[in-house]
């Protein structure tokens, strides 16, 4: 789902408008270390991943907390943390989708949440939020220009969601492909670089 997400909203980023030679993206089901999965190159992001795979760092993953206009014209805007609960929410089915966690001046800190959708799918999840569902936490390199062109609001910037490492992940150096290794080798150099390319001139949101 990453590299599918990445690919839908980065390309102008990663390919300056031209995506020549074509590259096909994925999304399996099953596991990438699936040696019949015949899967060369995987994009994942996640601070935990399987130590039997190679991993090479290409960027950082923020998420912002946001809701589209409409949601807050009608149910107002969270001013602190003690105000999320009584707010609605699209949440994930990963893991405990109804807690959110921040870091707030460098400890960290939860909230339940409501949750009236939930979904394990990003791409639903921010169609939920742009249609006035509830508030999401989304990645930046998602929702950056919906936050730009003010389709979704950014929330308690002072908040600030984990973030996560986004890694080229493959299953062995050894008879890797060139072609492998040089896609691998120019998502490192157009990802690279703090804040990554979709972070940089976010609005700076409210609340």
């Amino acid at each position: 789902v990453a590299m599918r997400e990445i690919a839908q909203t980065q390309t102008p980023t990663l390919f300056g408008g031209e995506t020549n030679p074509p590259i096909t993206v994925y999304d399996p089901s099953g596991p990438y270390t699936d040696p019949d999965a015949r899967i060369d190159l995987a994009v994942r992001i996640s601070n935990t991943l399987d130590p039997t795979v190679i991993a090479r760092p290409l960027a950082l993953c923020r998420s912002v907390l946001c809701a589209s206009p409409q949601y807050l014209a009608q149910h107002g805007q969270p001013a602190t943390l003690a105000d999320l609960p009584a707010h609605r929410f699209a949440t994930r089915t990963v893991g405990d989708g109804d807690v959110l966690r921040f870091d707030q001046a460098g400890a960290e800190v939860e909230v339940a949440v409501h949750g009236v959708l939930r979904t394990d799918d990003t791409i639903a999840l921010r169609r939920a939020v742009l249609a006035g569902a509830g508030i999401g936490m989304l990645p930046t390199y998602y929702v950056g220009e919906d936050l730009r062109r003010g389709a979704l609001v950014r929330l308690l910037p002072a908040l600030e969601p984990a973030t996560l490492g986004i890694h080229a992940v493959y299953l062995s150096r050894r008879h890797q492909p060139l072609a492998q290794r040089v896609l691998v080798d120019y998502l490192a150099e157009r990802f690279g670089g703090e804040p990554a390319p979709w972070d940089r001139d976010l609005p700076p949101g409210g609340g």
